[in-house]
């Protein structure tokens, strides 16, 4: 049985090999902190009826702080798709629901699961890299299930909106920076502009 120094550079070396094989598609080439993990978590709305979901679980940082935070075991459907990575995540949280998918195609899967209402969704993606109709296509179909004041919490080292939101007619804000992690990264928080579509 591996220790859990062990079992976290495994992690983290597997997150590397994904990175320099398609480093615009895992956007860090280290998986998030603990501490970036946590910052997430606190951004979220557990008391919101509905699913909690979460974009590109990656080695589970997220996911861990998510669990941790009070959120329910049952509420929680983690969307990677990287096959290790959704593997890994299934081996470390075998009660969750780990989908292994497209971010881009959430739409379809959410319908498949009969999920018509989120309390709140978190991504990981590398959604800078993204183009337009993929962000709408990862973003929208969250945001339609999640209500007027529903959120989508995004990570990102790239120190601007790493969303479009002027395209997407979304309103977006830093909510929290943090400087521990390598390179430091912000989150974000966006929600459909008053008024908007």
């Amino acid at each position: 049985m591996l220790s859990k120094l062990e079992t976290k550079g495994a992690e983290s070396a597997l997150f590397f090999r994904h990175w320099l094989r398609h480093p615009l598609e895992i956007g860090a080439f280290l998986p998030s902190s603990a501490a970036v993990g946590r910052a997430m978590a606190k951004a979220v709305a557990f008391d919101r009826p509905g699913t909690i979901l979460e974009l590109g679980g990656g080695t589970g940082a997220v996911t861990a702080s998510l669990l941790e935070a009070g959120c329910a075991p049952g509420r929680l459907v983690v969307v990677e798709r990287e096959a290790a990575l959704a593997a890994m995540l299934r081996r470390r949280f075998g009660q969750l629901q780990i989908v292994e998918g497209d971010a881009c195609s959430i739409d379809r899967i959410l319908v498949e699961r009969g999920i018509t209402k989120l309390a709140a969704i978190v991504s990981s993606l590398p959604i800078k890299w993204f183009a337009i109709a993929s962000q709408r296509a990862a973003i929208m179909p969250c945001l339609d299930r999640a209500g007027e004041e529903g959120s989508f919490i995004q990570l990102t080292n790239a120190l601007v909106s790493p969303v479009a939101m002027s395209a997407l007619d979304l309103d977006g804000s830093e909510i929290a920076r943090v400087w521990s992690q390598f390179p430091p990264v912000q989150i974000w928080r966006y929600r459909r502009r008053r008024g908007g579509a």
